[in-house]
């Protein structure tokens, strides 16, 4: 029985030795079966949580192997059964699979054999209690943080303007020989608090988002931490509308107004609005930093604004929420700044819509001030991806790379045909062994009658037997190494027809075709005699044709950069 094993722990508050001690007691539970474990595929997945299947890169791996042919294990070894998942249709799901490829999930802790006919009831309900474990996690901490929020402390996160300063409990010992922790305050960040003033000053005397996001841009203000998205650290009218709002520097703790929840196919958490009937508000005198009268005043420039320009917003779409997705949003990156190149005016109907770099037109920390209409940048990318990426040269380019990548995996599968031979004679030889017990063991039967332990011993050796007939029928299947130069060309011909077909149909359809061929479009601005123009260059993808079994490699025109010679370069119209 040849084994896989897979360990997981949660997040970096675990110990990491967790892996070590799970890995430790599936070897051991082998060893006592008589079973081998296969060192290529023991897998780990370290601070990831069970709750989702994204991110579980070492998991996702194995549940490949297990298609591929010859299959390369039997069985999949867990410590127990959260480690695979802490979501009911996602282990029920992977253990589906996992028994049509012909593998069997064991769980060592506890004793559950997926092969049983018995287990899929015992996995629905080992299931069911590791799933109800975060239920119940994620209630205990949104009941924690909420005694928090009552007693005027900070339940979690930073808000700029403050520092978080840890309550410590001198009665009782935390980690590592100190006090432990039972809350955390908010004291003044002297500085923050100073900028924070100041941005409600000027809002208040009519300064607008971008212009108060420029000014503190250009004298050096520490602006709050950046997202994870987002490269450089500066102030964006986004975050000084979500300050001018933020009643906590009026001394109101407004607590509770979002909820998380899992994106079932990302997998990535996101906030979710709450009814307001379930917000809390709590006073907190000693987190004020704005006075009353100027926080009305704010909110005052807030409705006259509103009023006159309808919802504050970034940019000349989305007023009331997002904007279109267009065929190149997303795709076009700032070559100076890093910024995703984004619509920074015009609504499509009194004018021209344009590109631009928001680092630029929004915080003033860029010097790349082009804009471009998006229909004639739109219309120049197309046809520099359909001209010069799919040009006959670029093609054939592809061709060579493409059966060179070909040829290296029909080498593999010649070798691996080869050493299937070499082991056919003993599973051959196994297979016959097995025969004769099952004589034997029918001999027994048909003298002293019917045992439990005979038939049992009986179904086991024949089940052993059939899976030798599966393997020895993988190893006997022929196999058509054959692919002429010509069949490749067509196919390839015939891709790039189908992409240049799809660039210029559907929008949706196209972007979705952009994404498996494109990461990103990089535009650079640069002087030319006649004008301004934006350098395009970028790794493009030019046939992918990676199948799940991983069994053809794609080829990618040698991940070639485009740039001036190849792409092109496309006026920038202001």
């Amino acid at each position: 029985m040849r084994c896989a094993i897979y360990a997981r722990f949660s997040s970096d508050l675990q110990r990491p030795t967790s892996i070590e001690d799970q890995l430790r007691r599936c070897r051991e539970f082998a060893e006592r079966q008589g079973w081998s474990v296969v060192e290529e595929l023991v897998r780990c997945d370290e601070a990831r949580s069970a709750a989702t299947l994204a991110g579980r890169d070492a998991l996702t791996e194995l549940m490949k192997a297990a298609k591929t042919k010859p299959r390369p294990f039997d069985c999949l070894l867990v410590d127990d059964t959260s480690r695979l998942a802490r979501n009911l249709p996602d282990v029920l799901n992977m253990n589906d699979r996992l028994l049509y490829s012909g593998v069997f999930i064991y769980a060592v802790a506890q004793r559950l054999d997926c092969r049983e006919k018995t287990s899929r009831p015992l996995l629905t309900l080992h299931g069911m209690m590791d799933e109800q474990f975060l239920v119940s996690l994620g209630e205990k901490v949104h009941r924690g943080q909420e005694g928090r929020a009552l007693k005027g402390m900070q339940p979690g996160g930073r808000c700029f303007g403050y520092r978080n300063v840890p309550i410590e409990d001198p009665t009782r010992m935390g980690k590592y020989g100190r006090a432990a922790v039972s809350g955390v305050k908010l004291e003044f960040d002297e500085e923050q608090s100073a900028t924070v003033l100041r941005v409600f000053n000027m809002y208040a005397d009519g300064n607008s988002l971008a212009a108060i996001a420029k000014i503190l841009n250009s004298e050096g203000v520490q602006a709050p931490q950046p997202p994870r998205t987002r490269q450089i650290r500066a102030w964006h009218p986004s975050a000084i509308r979500e300050m001018v709002r933020n009643e906590r520097y009026r001394g109101v703790f407004v607590w509770n107004r979002t909820r998380k929840e899992r994106n079932p196919e990302t997998g990535r958490k996101t906030s979710r609005p709450r009814p307001e009937s379930d917000w809390m508000r709590v006073e907190v005198p000693e987190w004020r930093i704005v006075h009353e009268e100027l926080w009305k005043r704010v909110e005052a420039q807030i409705h006259r604004v509103n009023k006159r320009f309808g919802a504050v917003s970034v940019g000349g779409h989305g007023r009331m929420g997002r904007g279109p997705r267009y065929l190149f949003s997303g795709f076009m990156i700032c070559g100076l700044c890093g910024a995703r190149m984004i619509i920074v005016s015009g609504d499509g109907k009194r004018a021209y819509v344009k590109y631009g770099c928001p680092s630029h037109r929004y915080r003033g920390v860029c010097t790349n001030s082009v804009l471009m209409r998006r229909d004639r940048l739109e219309a120049q990318l197309l046809d520099g991806l359909s001209n010069r990426t799919l040009h006959p040269v670029a093609v054939a380019f592809a061709l060579e790379r493409f059966q060179e990548a070909l040829q290296r995996r029909l080498n593999q599968i010649r070798d691996q045909a080869d050493s299937a031979a070499n082991g056919v004679a003993a599973l051959q030889a196994k297979r016959q062994d097995l025969k004769m017990q099952v004589n034997n063991v029918t001999e027994a039967i048909a003298t002293i009658g019917h045992s439990p332990s005979l038939l049992s011993k009986l179904a086991m050796i024949e089940a052993e037997i059939g899976r030798l007939d599966d393997r020895l029928a993988e190893m006997n299947e022929p196999r058509d190494l054959s692919l002429s130069l010509d069949e490749l060309r067509e196919f390839l011909c015939q891709q790039a027809a189908e992409v240049d077909r799809l660039l210029h149909g559907d929008v949706e359809i196209a972007r979705q075709t952009l994404g498996k061929h494109i990461e990103q479009l990089i535009l650079t601005p640069t002087e030319a005699p006649d004008g301004p123009l934006l350098e395009v260059s970028g790794d493009v993808e030019l046939f992918n044709v990676l199948g799940d079994s991983g069994d053809v490699c794609s080829s990618n025109g040698g991940q070639r950069r485009h740039r001036t010679a190849d792409a092109g370069l496309f006026r920038a119209f202001c």
